[in-house]
Protein backbone atom coordinates (compact mmCIF):
# COMPACT_ATOMS: atom_id res chain seq x y z
CA UNK A 1 0.00 0.00 0.00
CA UNK A 2 1.03 3.62 -0.72
CA UNK A 3 2.43 5.91 1.88
CA UNK A 4 -1.14 6.11 4.50
CA UNK A 5 -2.74 8.59 6.38
CA UNK A 6 -5.16 6.98 9.31
CA UNK A 7 -7.81 9.78 10.98
CA UNK A 8 -9.07 9.16 14.63
CA UNK A 9 -8.81 12.54 15.83
CA UNK A 10 -12.46 11.95 17.47
CA UNK A 11 -12.93 13.18 20.87
CA UNK A 12 -15.21 10.41 22.53
CA UNK A 13 -12.67 7.72 24.83
CA UNK A 14 -14.99 5.52 24.26
CA UNK A 15 -14.94 5.47 20.35
CA UNK A 16 -10.99 5.18 20.72
CA UNK A 17 -10.83 2.08 22.56
CA UNK A 18 -13.29 0.58 20.35
CA UNK A 19 -10.72 1.56 17.12
CA UNK A 20 -7.83 1.31 18.73
CA UNK A 21 -7.59 -2.57 17.63
CA UNK A 22 -8.18 -1.49 13.90
CA UNK A 23 -6.19 1.53 14.13
CA UNK A 24 -3.21 -0.81 15.45
CA UNK A 25 -3.63 -3.81 12.51
CA UNK A 26 -3.20 -0.67 10.16
CA UNK A 27 -0.33 0.48 11.62
CA UNK A 28 1.34 -2.88 11.46
CA UNK A 29 -0.01 -3.64 8.12
CA UNK A 30 1.96 -0.74 6.89
CA UNK A 31 5.15 0.49 7.86
CA UNK A 32 5.28 3.67 5.70
CA UNK A 33 1.82 5.45 7.85
CA UNK A 34 0.90 7.87 10.35
CA UNK A 35 -1.98 8.03 12.44
CA UNK A 36 -3.45 11.39 13.81
CA UNK A 37 -5.67 10.92 16.96
CA UNK A 38 -7.00 13.50 19.68
CA UNK A 39 -4.10 15.13 22.12
CA UNK A 40 -6.48 14.72 24.77
CA UNK A 41 -5.60 10.52 24.79
CA UNK A 42 -2.24 11.05 24.13
CA UNK A 43 -1.71 9.09 27.50
CA UNK A 44 -4.55 6.59 26.63
CA UNK A 45 -2.73 6.30 23.10
CA UNK A 46 0.49 5.36 24.39
CA UNK A 47 -0.05 2.82 27.02
CA UNK A 48 -2.17 1.15 23.97
CA UNK A 49 0.58 1.04 21.63
CA UNK A 50 4.07 1.12 23.57
CA UNK A 51 6.90 2.27 21.58
CA UNK A 52 4.71 3.12 18.51
CA UNK A 53 6.37 6.68 17.14
CA UNK A 54 4.36 7.36 14.10
CA UNK A 55 1.81 9.61 16.18
CA UNK A 56 0.35 13.49 15.00
CA UNK A 57 -1.83 14.45 17.85
CA UNK A 58 -5.15 16.67 17.10
CA UNK A 59 -4.68 19.72 19.43
CA UNK A 60 -7.83 19.98 20.47
CA UNK A 61 -6.93 21.91 23.84
CA UNK A 62 -5.64 24.24 21.70
CA UNK A 63 -8.46 24.46 19.28
CA UNK A 64 -11.37 25.57 21.91
CA UNK A 65 -13.27 28.82 21.95
CA UNK A 66 -11.59 29.73 25.01
CA UNK A 67 -8.16 30.03 22.85
CA UNK A 68 -7.67 33.16 20.85
CA UNK A 69 -8.40 33.24 17.55
CA UNK A 70 -4.67 33.57 16.02
CA UNK A 71 -3.28 31.08 18.33
CA UNK A 72 -6.12 28.72 16.73
CA UNK A 73 -5.67 29.49 13.35
CA UNK A 74 -1.67 28.60 14.00
CA UNK A 75 -2.38 25.59 16.31
CA UNK A 76 -4.92 23.89 13.22
CA UNK A 77 -2.45 25.40 10.06
CA UNK A 78 0.97 23.76 11.67
CA UNK A 79 -1.22 20.07 12.11
CA UNK A 80 -1.86 20.62 8.48
CA UNK A 81 0.92 21.06 7.27
CA UNK A 82 2.36 18.60 9.22
CA UNK A 83 0.29 16.10 7.57
CA UNK A 84 0.77 17.84 4.05
CA UNK A 85 4.76 16.88 4.98
CA UNK A 86 4.07 13.48 5.51
CA UNK A 87 2.83 13.15 1.65
CA UNK A 88 0.34 10.85 1.95
CA UNK A 89 -1.02 9.11 -0.90
CA UNK A 90 -3.83 7.15 1.00
CA UNK A 91 -5.99 8.55 4.04
CA UNK A 92 -8.02 6.39 5.68
CA UNK A 93 -11.42 8.27 7.85
CA UNK A 94 -13.08 5.51 9.89
CA UNK A 95 -15.06 7.82 12.11
CA UNK A 96 -16.27 10.27 9.38
CA UNK A 97 -16.37 13.54 11.68
CA UNK A 98 -16.71 16.81 9.61
CA UNK A 99 -13.35 17.20 11.07
CA UNK A 100 -11.67 13.72 10.32
CA UNK A 101 -13.39 14.29 6.87
CA UNK A 102 -12.10 18.14 6.62
CA UNK A 103 -8.32 16.30 7.18
CA UNK A 104 -8.90 14.18 4.97
CA UNK A 105 -9.26 16.73 2.08
CA UNK A 106 -6.97 18.70 3.45
CA UNK A 107 -3.84 16.21 3.70
CA UNK A 108 -3.09 16.58 -0.13
CA UNK A 109 -3.32 12.71 -0.35
CA UNK A 110 -5.16 11.40 -3.58
CA UNK A 111 -7.10 8.78 -2.61
CA UNK A 112 -9.49 9.63 0.30
CA UNK A 113 -11.34 7.02 2.17
CA UNK A 114 -13.87 6.92 4.95
CA UNK A 115 -17.61 6.37 5.19
CA UNK A 116 -20.90 6.90 3.57
CA UNK A 117 -21.68 10.39 5.30
CA UNK A 118 -23.73 13.40 3.43
CA UNK A 119 -20.66 15.36 3.71
CA UNK A 120 -18.58 12.84 2.42
CA UNK A 121 -19.16 13.44 -1.12
CA UNK A 122 -17.57 16.59 -0.87
CA UNK A 123 -14.31 15.51 1.20
CA UNK A 124 -13.57 11.67 0.09
CA UNK A 125 -12.98 10.07 -3.36
CA UNK A 126 -14.17 7.01 -1.95
CA UNK A 127 -16.91 6.17 0.09
CA UNK A 128 -17.30 2.53 1.63
CA UNK A 129 -20.71 1.59 3.18
CA UNK A 130 -19.96 0.66 7.00
CA UNK A 131 -21.60 -2.08 8.11
CA UNK A 132 -23.67 -0.50 11.08
CA UNK A 133 -25.96 -3.94 11.91
CA UNK A 134 -23.70 -4.64 14.80
CA UNK A 135 -21.41 -3.42 17.55
CA UNK A 136 -19.57 0.05 16.10
CA UNK A 137 -16.24 -2.19 16.66
CA UNK A 138 -18.15 -4.15 13.49
CA UNK A 139 -18.51 -0.58 11.91
CA UNK A 140 -14.83 0.35 12.07
CA UNK A 141 -13.42 -3.26 11.16
CA UNK A 142 -15.91 -2.62 7.45
CA UNK A 143 -13.59 0.54 7.45
CA UNK A 144 -10.65 -0.48 8.25
CA UNK A 145 -7.39 -2.11 5.68
CA UNK A 146 -6.83 -3.99 7.39
CA UNK A 147 -9.02 -4.63 10.73
CA UNK A 148 -8.11 -6.10 13.10
CA UNK A 149 -8.78 -10.02 14.09
CA UNK A 150 -12.16 -11.14 15.66
CA UNK A 151 -13.74 -11.25 18.22
CA UNK A 152 -14.24 -7.88 18.86
CA UNK A 153 -11.77 -7.04 21.95
CA UNK A 154 -9.92 -3.68 23.13
CA UNK A 155 -6.06 -3.90 23.73
CA UNK A 156 -4.82 -4.32 26.83
CA UNK A 157 -4.21 -1.84 29.04
CA UNK A 158 -1.04 -1.16 31.91
CA UNK A 159 -0.69 1.14 34.73
CA UNK A 160 2.30 3.50 34.94
CA UNK A 161 4.77 3.82 38.11
CA UNK A 162 3.37 7.93 37.73
CA UNK A 163 0.31 6.57 37.94
CA UNK A 164 0.47 4.84 40.48
CA UNK A 165 2.29 7.03 42.81
CA UNK A 166 -0.92 9.73 41.68
CA UNK A 167 -3.56 6.95 43.14
CA UNK A 168 -1.20 6.50 45.70
CA UNK A 169 -0.91 10.12 46.67
CA UNK A 170 -4.59 10.83 46.19
CA UNK A 171 -5.79 7.62 48.07
CA UNK A 172 -2.85 8.19 51.00
CA UNK A 173 -2.70 4.39 51.87
CA UNK A 174 -6.39 4.67 54.09
CA UNK A 175 -8.06 2.12 51.94
CA UNK A 176 -7.78 -1.18 50.95
CA UNK A 177 -7.03 -2.01 47.45
CA UNK A 178 -9.60 -5.06 47.72
CA UNK A 179 -12.27 -3.03 48.94
CA UNK A 180 -12.76 0.06 46.22
CA UNK A 181 -15.25 0.01 43.85
CA UNK A 182 -15.46 2.93 41.32
CA UNK A 183 -18.81 4.71 40.08
CA UNK A 184 -19.05 7.17 37.59
CA UNK A 185 -22.19 8.89 37.85
CA UNK A 186 -21.97 11.29 35.29
CA UNK A 187 -22.03 11.04 31.60
CA UNK A 188 -21.93 13.99 28.51
CA UNK A 189 -25.64 13.76 27.44
CA UNK A 190 -28.09 14.36 30.51
CA UNK A 191 -30.15 11.43 29.02
CA UNK A 192 -27.68 8.44 30.28
CA UNK A 193 -27.74 9.79 33.65
CA UNK A 194 -28.94 7.57 36.33
CA UNK A 195 -31.02 9.69 39.09
CA UNK A 196 -28.37 10.46 41.79
CA UNK A 197 -30.97 9.27 44.42
CA UNK A 198 -30.21 5.90 43.01
CA UNK A 199 -26.26 6.08 42.71
CA UNK A 200 -26.71 7.37 47.08
CA UNK A 201 -28.38 4.06 47.81
CA UNK A 202 -26.30 1.73 45.80
CA UNK A 203 -23.29 3.87 48.07
CA UNK A 204 -25.26 2.62 51.03
CA UNK A 205 -25.54 -0.19 49.98
CA UNK A 206 -22.12 -0.90 48.45
CA UNK A 207 -20.64 0.58 52.20
CA UNK A 208 -22.49 -2.18 54.12
CA UNK A 209 -21.14 -4.55 52.76
CA UNK A 210 -17.78 -3.53 53.48
CA UNK A 211 -16.90 -1.90 50.33
CA UNK A 212 -15.42 1.47 49.75
CA UNK A 213 -17.21 3.61 46.86
CA UNK A 214 -14.94 5.53 44.57
CA UNK A 215 -16.91 8.87 43.29
CA UNK A 216 -15.05 9.60 39.99
CA UNK A 217 -15.23 12.29 36.84
CA UNK A 218 -14.37 15.45 35.34
CA UNK A 219 -16.07 18.56 34.41
CA UNK A 220 -18.91 20.50 35.38
CA UNK A 221 -21.64 18.20 34.55
CA UNK A 222 -20.17 15.40 36.86
CA UNK A 223 -19.33 17.55 39.66
CA UNK A 224 -23.49 18.76 39.79
CA UNK A 225 -24.16 15.02 39.75
CA UNK A 226 -21.97 14.23 42.62
CA UNK A 227 -22.86 17.06 44.56
CA UNK A 228 -26.58 15.37 43.92
CA UNK A 229 -25.52 12.29 45.53
CA UNK A 230 -23.52 13.59 48.49
CA UNK A 231 -26.83 15.37 49.24
CA UNK A 232 -28.56 12.29 49.60
CA UNK A 233 -26.14 10.81 51.87
CA UNK A 234 -25.38 11.59 56.07
CA UNK A 235 -21.63 10.53 55.49
CA UNK A 236 -20.35 12.17 52.11
CA UNK A 237 -18.22 9.41 49.71
CA UNK A 238 -15.01 9.81 48.50
CA UNK A 239 -14.94 12.50 45.50
CA UNK A 240 -12.12 11.94 43.39
CA UNK A 241 -13.60 14.45 40.28
CA UNK A 242 -11.20 16.52 38.43
CA UNK A 243 -8.26 14.72 40.72
CA UNK A 244 -6.91 11.99 38.49
CA UNK A 245 -5.24 12.20 35.37
CA UNK A 246 -6.04 9.41 32.88
CA UNK A 247 -2.64 7.66 34.06
CA UNK A 248 -4.06 8.10 37.76
CA UNK A 249 -7.47 6.92 36.65
CA UNK A 250 -5.80 3.63 34.83
CA UNK A 251 -4.01 3.01 38.08
CA UNK A 252 -7.50 3.52 40.40
CA UNK A 253 -9.16 0.98 38.15
CA UNK A 254 -6.72 -1.40 38.24
CA UNK A 255 -6.72 -1.86 41.49
CA UNK A 256 -10.17 -1.56 42.17
CA UNK A 257 -12.81 -4.43 42.43
CA UNK A 258 -15.24 -3.42 40.34
CA UNK A 259 -17.22 -0.77 38.45
CA UNK A 260 -20.55 0.98 38.28
CA UNK A 261 -21.51 3.43 35.50
CA UNK A 262 -23.54 4.92 32.50
CA UNK A 263 -22.67 4.75 29.40
CA UNK A 264 -19.39 6.57 28.76
CA UNK A 265 -15.71 6.48 28.19
CA UNK A 266 -14.93 5.69 31.43
CA UNK A 267 -17.26 2.82 31.22
CA UNK A 268 -15.23 1.50 28.51
CA UNK A 269 -12.15 2.55 30.09
CA UNK A 270 -12.92 0.58 33.03
CA UNK A 271 -13.83 -2.84 31.09
CA UNK A 272 -10.78 -2.05 29.35
CA UNK A 273 -8.91 -2.77 32.61
CA UNK A 274 -10.26 -5.88 32.57
CA UNK A 275 -12.62 -4.46 35.85
CA UNK A 276 -16.02 -6.35 36.25
CA UNK A 277 -18.45 -3.62 34.93
CA UNK A 278 -21.87 -2.96 35.28
CA UNK A 279 -23.15 -0.42 32.63
CA UNK A 280 -26.69 1.18 32.79
CA UNK A 281 -28.14 1.78 29.65
CA UNK A 282 -30.69 3.75 28.86
CA UNK A 283 -32.10 5.43 25.24
CA UNK A 284 -28.54 4.33 23.67
CA UNK A 285 -28.26 1.44 21.84
CA UNK A 286 -25.89 -1.59 23.71
CA UNK A 287 -25.97 -3.37 20.74
CA UNK A 288 -23.64 -0.68 19.31
CA UNK A 289 -21.92 0.65 22.92
CA UNK A 290 -21.41 -2.00 24.92
CA UNK A 291 -18.46 -2.76 26.99
CA UNK A 292 -16.04 -5.29 25.32
CA UNK A 293 -15.40 -7.83 27.56
CA UNK A 294 -16.49 -10.83 29.34
CA UNK A 295 -16.63 -9.25 32.62
CA UNK A 296 -18.93 -6.53 31.85
CA UNK A 297 -22.81 -6.36 32.00
CA UNK A 298 -25.27 -3.82 30.74
CA UNK A 299 -28.33 -3.12 32.55
CA UNK A 300 -31.70 -1.41 31.35
CA UNK A 301 -35.46 -1.54 32.63
CA UNK A 302 -36.82 -2.21 29.34
CA UNK A 303 -36.47 -2.08 25.66
CA UNK A 304 -37.03 1.62 24.27
CA UNK A 305 -40.36 2.44 22.75
CA UNK A 306 -40.57 2.10 18.98
CA UNK A 307 -41.04 6.45 18.29
CA UNK A 308 -38.53 7.30 21.19
CA UNK A 309 -35.67 9.21 20.21
CA UNK A 310 -32.14 10.20 22.26
CA UNK A 311 -33.36 13.45 23.51
CA UNK A 312 -37.14 13.06 23.05
CA UNK A 313 -38.53 9.95 25.01
CA UNK A 314 -42.37 9.24 24.29
CA UNK A 315 -42.82 7.63 27.73
CA UNK A 316 -41.62 10.37 29.32
CA UNK A 317 -38.82 10.41 32.21
CA UNK A 318 -36.49 7.60 30.11
CA UNK A 319 -37.91 4.60 32.10
CA UNK A 320 -35.77 2.70 30.47
CA UNK A 321 -32.74 3.81 31.99
CA UNK A 322 -34.33 5.19 35.81
CA UNK A 323 -36.55 2.35 36.70
CA UNK A 324 -33.06 0.45 36.88
CA UNK A 325 -32.78 -0.84 40.46
CA UNK A 326 -30.50 -0.82 43.13
CA UNK A 327 -31.44 -4.07 43.69
CA UNK A 328 -30.55 -5.08 39.92
CA UNK A 329 -27.06 -3.43 40.22
CA UNK A 330 -26.25 -4.93 43.52
CA UNK A 331 -27.11 -8.67 42.15
CA UNK A 332 -25.08 -8.42 39.09
CA UNK A 333 -22.14 -7.23 41.27
CA UNK A 334 -23.17 -10.15 43.52
CA UNK A 335 -22.98 -12.01 40.15
CA UNK A 336 -19.19 -10.92 39.01
CA UNK A 337 -17.47 -11.23 42.51
CA UNK A 338 -17.56 -8.12 43.03
CA UNK A 339 -19.79 -8.32 46.63
CA UNK A 340 -19.94 -11.22 48.50
CA UNK A 341 -23.41 -13.05 48.27
CA UNK A 342 -23.92 -12.80 52.00
CA UNK A 343 -23.08 -9.00 52.70
CA UNK A 344 -25.13 -6.95 50.06
CA UNK A 345 -28.19 -6.68 52.85
CA UNK A 346 -31.72 -4.72 51.65
CA UNK A 347 -32.17 -1.74 50.30
CA UNK A 348 -32.94 1.00 52.78
CA UNK A 349 -35.32 4.21 51.53
CA UNK A 350 -33.44 7.39 51.42
CA UNK A 351 -35.51 9.97 52.85
CA UNK A 352 -35.07 13.49 50.06
CA UNK A 353 -34.38 16.43 52.36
Amino acid sequence: MSRLLILFPCSHMGNLLIALPHLRAMLTAQQDALLVVSQRYQTLVEQSLPDETRLLYYPEQSLTRQTPLLQRARSYLQLVMTMRRFKAKVVVDIEGEQKSATLARLSGAGERIGPRRRHGQWLYTRQRQADWSGHRWQAYASLSCPAAKSPAHYLPLKDTVAGQDEANRILEGAHKSDTLIVIHAGATKTYKIWHAEQFAALCQRLRRAGLTPLLIGAGQKDRQQIARIQSFLCEPVIDLCDQLSLNGLIALLKRSRGFVGNDSGPMHLAAACGLPTVALFGPTDDTLWRPLSPDARVLRWQPCHKSCERCSCALDSYPCLQRITVDQVVNTLEELGVIPLSHSGPVKTLRIS
